[in-house]
């Protein structure tokens, strides 16, 4: 992926400052990545009354919609240095939208990437808005998936290591750190089969980015495989790192989704007509383009739920 040039928003929108409600919860033994951008001023819209009528009674009778993602991998959602009680970035400012549109204020919580899949199929969440990546797997039998930005997939080495490298193939007999359960760690189980037979990559699990990156810097890993909006973010911030993009063969690009509970159907369909409608206004645009990243934007017509496979919304395919 390549980087467009950051630009700023324009007067209107950066002059209009939102203040959404947010709540923390769980820490970690080490602090998340940082960025010392407070996230796109985005204005506040109005309510859309037909939007909203489409949310759960609890939900709506609530006022507030639960989020939840790990604040690690900005610019989709980090903190500031200033600020580690408030997520910002891209997923913080399209919610904050999001939810002016439907009526409601918007709730976070930090969560570790093994409990989010749990925590928003129990309940604790209304939805998951960050990391996840759609499957057809997910999309047929956990949650639906309403996507948000498309990515490719990078490693992040150091910018030693990094030299020679450009693709995965380059990295046999390496050991590099993917998220726990991803389709990272899977397409390194195939490369071993393949490519890397003999000389296999020892595959490192992570809960998150900040231990990994931590891992890469000190030597124990000698890379991290994340979604490109991510690894260029790190690799801007810290000029010992260095980014090396996969080409789709290596990794398909990744759609990072908002992930809702097959079990409440009517806030799948309340997200994906306040994204469209965003995407439809320009404000989605608009977010992405503040963070540097408008190439990972989504068109109006491809923000549908469950997009791989086209499952019906509360629906899993049959076996």
């Amino acid at each position: 992926m390549t980087r467009p040039a950051r630009r700023a928003l324009p007067a209107l929108l950066a002059t209009l400052l939102v203040a959404p409600a947010l709540a923390a919860c769980g820490s970690d033994d080490e602090p998340a990545p940082t960025t010392d951008r407070a996230g796109a001023r985005t204005p506040l819209p109005a309510t859309d009354d037909k939007l909203r009528d489409l949310l759960p009674a609890d939900v709506r009778e609530r006022g507030t919609l639960e989020l939840g993602a790990l604040w690690e991998t900005p610019p989709v959602i980090g903190v500031t240095a200033s600020d580690t009680s408030t997520p910002v970035g891209i997923a913080p400012d399209l919610a904050t939208a999001i939810g002016g549109l439907l009526g409601l204020e918007v709730s976070w919580q930090n969560l570790q990437w093994p409990a989010q899949l749990p925590g928003v199929q129990s309940g604790s969440v209304d939805a998951l808005f960050g990391q996840v990546t759609a499957t057809a797997e997910r999309e047929q039998a956990v949650v639906d998936l309403v996507p948000f930005l498309e990515s490719t997939f990078s490693v992040l080495l150091t910018a030693d290591a990094a030299e020679g490298v450009t693709g995965l193939a380059d990295l046999c007999g390496t050991t590099l750190a993917v998220p726990v359960g991803s389709v990272q760690g899977a397409a390194l189980a195939e490369l071993n089969e393949d490519e890397c037979a003999g000389d296999a990559v020892e595959i490192a699990e992570y809960q998150g980015a900040t231990l990994a990156i931590s891992a890469v810097k000190a030597g124990s890993a000698d890379g991290w495989i994340d979604n490109t909006v991510s690894t260029l973010e790190a690799a801007e911030a810290d000029s010992s790192l260095a980014n090396v993009e996969l080409a789709p063969s290596d990794l398909a690009p990744s759609i990072n989704a908002i992930a809702v509970s097959k079990e409440s159907p009517e806030l799948t369909e309340a997200l994906v007509g306040a994204l469209r409608r965003l995407a439809e206004e320009g404000t989605y645009g608009e977010v992405l383009a503040a963070h540097g990243f408008e190439a990972a934007a989504i068109g109006a017509d491809a923000l549908r739920a469950n997009p791989i496979t086209g499952t019906a919304v509360g629906a899993t395919a049959r076996r």
